[in-house]
């Protein structure tokens, strides 16, 4: 009987089995091939190609990291790493936390400003940033230090040098920070904002100062995000490759993602020693995660709820000005001086702090917009790349997200495969491209095509989020009626779901759009004489003294930044009025 009654179980198992592959409709099953594509044939496949053929060069360059001619130097730099990640991360998690809780706790409420504190780092990316920085802050010729030496020179200082020097471990420190501040901003934002206030409002009836009040129940309130947030701020410090190129040589502080370039771009290239280098920031990476994971595990958030509380803001009094004035002074660091910077440098016909009107001249900008083969190219790529990548992630993805529902485990997968290259800093896909795609089957080093899919999985994650949370504003209803009237489930995504979708869809794509055009990382790894990009030409003028086309080409990227994110914002607030209304 009990085989009888076996047989038949695993019977109806077959048929259950069966009847759900035949419901799997074909477009089904290529969404799920292109995100699987990408997930081993573009992360897996690199990183275990070059294992695979690397495997002699990486015991080598593990005993020349640890016993070798390399052994003097690599503690140096892991160190100069660790203390510029900690650094920028304390410090963008204090800014951080401390505009998120005025904005969301407060009567400070920020505004405007608010909503553009997330977007800092894509209305100046930060290899325009950095270099706005430098032409300001450089200890002899920096455009800020020299007025400041020009308004104490009537105290008799005669100061020749300074007052501030941007090429020292506190200015890699301070600006690897300034740029990591809006990822700890967001996190910390969307965490206050399902946190019930009743827990606030009961420690301040018993007479706990505000700030008391902050340090002693929000925050502990919101551990697993703000563990989260001190996680992604470390990731971005290990994996910001830009702002160390750009003032790590003046200050001779290397850090891994820097050292692992130069083993690669030196002759003869030491791929060992990178791909160890390389595989110990990704070990670091996910150890992190593991750490987070089980924090959020064991942390308790009885006052979390899914949706936001409404209750009495902190009064700050006239104390609220000073705080909205310091996210205002936030922005006009992190966006405004850069710039200004920038401009006056791209003016002139060569870098002087002395600002003489007569000279000022827009041959810069002529020279890298129409005159220079490769700037011209460059430009040309980078935008091309940033619209074939935004558009491939955000149409992959967004199907993904508005055919697969809210919820089910299949929507919980998809997600965990489109979040697995945030794990990896940007680094470790350079290398892992460099030593998978320059050898048979796939020759492509050297090419655009290498750039391509380097992109791709590089904003897969910005674009997933971007597109779930486009889904999720959408009732399912909508899509199970399409169904029941006989439509496919591609009619029903093109006609139905994608058009009620399209605002948050093109926020997601002007967002990956203005990431590819601003990569540096994998750009300064694959980018070459034959498909160069921005980022690589950025650099490579900057090291070469290419000061006033550095800037008019970094102020280039700049304007086209913070042109789509105007538009992105216009989208999004003129979408949210719609649904509103």
């Amino acid at each position: 009987m009990s085989a009888i009654d076996h047989g038949a179980v695993s019977g109806t198992s077959l048929s259950r089995l069966r009847a759900r592959l035949q419901r799997t409709s074909p477009f089904t099953l290529l969404l799920w091939g292109v995100l699987l594509f990408i997930s081993v044939g573009l992360i897996l496949y690199p990183l275990v190609t070059a294992l695979v053929y690397e495997a002699g060069n990486v015991a080598e360059g593990f005993m020349s990291l640890t016993t070798g001619e390399l052994s003097r130097r690599v503690p140096e730099v892991i160190l100069n790493t660790v203390i510029v990640v900690a650094g920028a991360t304390a410090l963008a998690v204090v800014i951080g936390s401390a505009l998120a809780w005025a904005n969301e706790r407060s009567d400070a409420s920020l505004g405007f400003v608010g909503q553009l504190l997330p977007l800092a780092a894509l209305i100046v990316p930060p290899i325009a940033g950095v270099i706005g920085w430098a032409v300001l802050l450089d200890p002899r010729v920096g455009l800020l230090n020299y007025f400041l030496r020009w308004l104490v020179s009537p105290l008799g200082l005669g100061l020749r040098e300074g007052p501030f020097n941007i090429y020292t471990m506190t200015g890699l420190i301070v600006t690897t920070g300034l740029y990591t501040v809006p990822y700890v901003y967001l996190v910390m934002s969307a965490a206050l904002q399902r946190l019930d206030p009743s827990v606030e409002e009961a420690s301040r009836v018993n007479g706990a100062s505000p700030l008391r009040t902050m340090l002693r129940v929000t925050f502990p309130a919101i551990k697993p995000a703000l563990a989260a947030s001190i996680l992604l701020g470390a990731i971005s410090g290990i994996s910001l490759f830009s702002v160390p190129a750009v003032l790590g040589a003046g200050a001779r502080v290397d850090v891994i993602s820097v050292y692992i370039y130069r083993l690669l771009s030196d002759y003869p290239a030491q791929t060992g020693p990178a791909l160890v280098l390389a595989l110990g920031m990704l070990i670091v990476v996910q150890m992190m995660l593991i750490g987070q994971h089980l924090l959020v595990k064991k942390g308790q958030n009885a006052a979390i709820s899914g949706r936001g509380f409404r209750g009495t803001k902190v009064r700050l009094g006239g104390f609220r000005h000073v705080v909205r004035g310091l996210a205002v002074f936030y922005l006009v660091l992190t966006a405004v001086l850069p710039i200004l910077g920038l401009l006056l440098v791209s003016l002139q016909p060569f870098w002087t702090p002395a600002i003489n009107v007569a000279t000022l001249t827009l041959d810069n900008f002529r020279f890298v917009l129409f005159e220079n083969n490769q700037t011209v190219e460059a430009l040309r790529n980078s935008m091309g790349l940033g619209v074939a990548v935004a558009t491939f992630n955000m149409l992959v993805t967004g199907a993904i997200a508005l055919h697969l529902g809210k919820h089910g485990a299949a929507r919980r997968f998809a997600d965990s495969l489109t979040g697995l290259p945030a794990t990896i800093p940007h680094t470790v896909i350079g290398v892992a491209f460099i030593l998978a795609f320059s050898r048979e089957p796939l020759r492509i080093y050297g090419t655009t095509a290498i750039l391509l899919l380097a992109y791709v999985v590089m904003t897969i994650t910005y674009a997933a989020r971007a597109a779930a949370s486009a889904a999720d504003s959408i009732s399912a209803e909508l899509g199970e009626a399409s169904r029941v009237s006989k439509a496919s489930d591609f009619r029903t995504l093109w006609r139905i779901l994608l058009p009620l979708a399209l605002p948050g869809l093109v926020a997601g794509w002007i967002m990956v759009f203005v990431h590819t055009v601003g990569e540096v990382t994998a750009s300064a790894f694959l980018s070459g004489t034959h498909n160069p990009v921005i980022g690589r030409v950025l650099l490579d003028f900057w090291n070469f003294g290419n000061f006033p086309q550095v800037a008019a080409m970094a102020l280039v990227i700049t304007l086209i930044s913070s042109t789509l994110v105007g538009l992105m914002l216009f989208v999004t607030r003129r979408a949210h009025k719609v649904t509103v209304s």
